[in-house]
């Protein structure tokens, strides 16, 4: 049975699809998650890639469901803000399976999900038709489990598997986002169109609101020119990840190169920093 905290984070997740734009940064553990809440941001996601790097494998449900949902289970009884995790494909082939990850996604705490359709087996677009199936079973088994304002961001892959025809992959993604918005889904996730002008048409030919990826071209626009295209999300995805790693490179580079130690000085306040933040969220705090 859903608690009325989560009922109230889901409704304030939902809503802020409904109107004007926002950043959804994504996490991929509960400290990551903790220095999102810290900065303002009013909702957490958890990137997929990100997690299953954390977890030493691959992306594209390698990490399976069970990793996935305790990792972001784990994050929703930490933060005080709403939690959405990356459940990929919903792990497994039938709407059943999908229904059953939007369950235990519920259970763990979690107030929307990404879904998307791209086959994790062939590594091809799955049937627009068994894609909206799946959508469907994933906003039932919400509904069924008292949390009707779950957030299904359907993600849709043509400009991945259509990006020798940028004319095709946009047509083929105004017509699978038009289908699962009927079928439920509360928002539309096209990764990498590849411009500006791409991203407006997308947001004026689909009925509902649209999600973009900051690690893609268009989305390295400033925020307030993506707000005035329309668009409703801004994920940040495995970037976030990226640029935290990158520094963690370029600091062992700087050891190996120089043999001094000037970074734990630099670092030092973000160490007591990280500590006062789990300090002060403790374990199920915010379930």
């Amino acid at each position: 049975m859903v608690s009325p905290a989560q009922i109230e984070k889901a409704a304030r997740f939902a809503a802020l699809h409904r109107s004007g734009c926002f950043v959804l940064p994504n996490a991929w553990d509960i400290p990551s998650a903790l220095l999102c809440h810290e900065a303002g941001f009013p909702a957490v996601g958890t990137s997929s890639m990100a997690v299953a790097l954390a977890h030493g494998v691959l992306d594209g449900e390698k990490i399976g469901r069970e990793r996935m949902l305790a990792a972001g289970g784990a994050i929703a009884r930490r933060v005080p803000i709403p939690v959405t995790a990356d459940l990929e494909a919903g792990y497994g082939p039938s709407p059943r399976d999908v229904a059953e990850t939007v369950r235990l996604a519920i259970e763990a705490g979690l107030v929307g999900c990404n879904l998307e359709d791209t086959d994790p087996l062939t590594r091809s677009l799955t049937p627009a038709a068994r894609a909206a199936e799946r959508i469907a079973a994933a906003v039932q088994a919400a509904k069924a489990a008292g949390l009707p304002n779950f957030v299904v961001n359907a993600r849709t892959d043509p400009y991945y598997h259509r990006s020798t025809d940028p004319a095709a992959a946009f047509a083929e993604a105004v017509v699978r986002g038009n289908m699962y918005l009927a079928a439920g889904a509360k928002c539309i996730f096209v990764p990498v169109p590849s411009d500006l002008e791409t991203a407006k048409a997308l947001v004026s030919a689909i009925d509902g609101p649209v999600n973009l990826m900051a690690a893609q071209k268009v989305a390295t626009a400033p925020f307030r020119e993506l707000a005035s295209a329309g668009v409703r999300r801004i994920s940040m995805g495995g970037s976030l990840m990226a640029a935290t790693y990158a520094q963690a490179g370029a600091v062992l580079d700087e050891v190996r190169a120089s043999g001094t130690f000037d970074y734990a000085l630099r670092s030092g306040s973000a160490f007591r920093n990280l500590a006062r933040l789990v300090s002060r969220h403790p374990e199920d705090s915010h379930a």
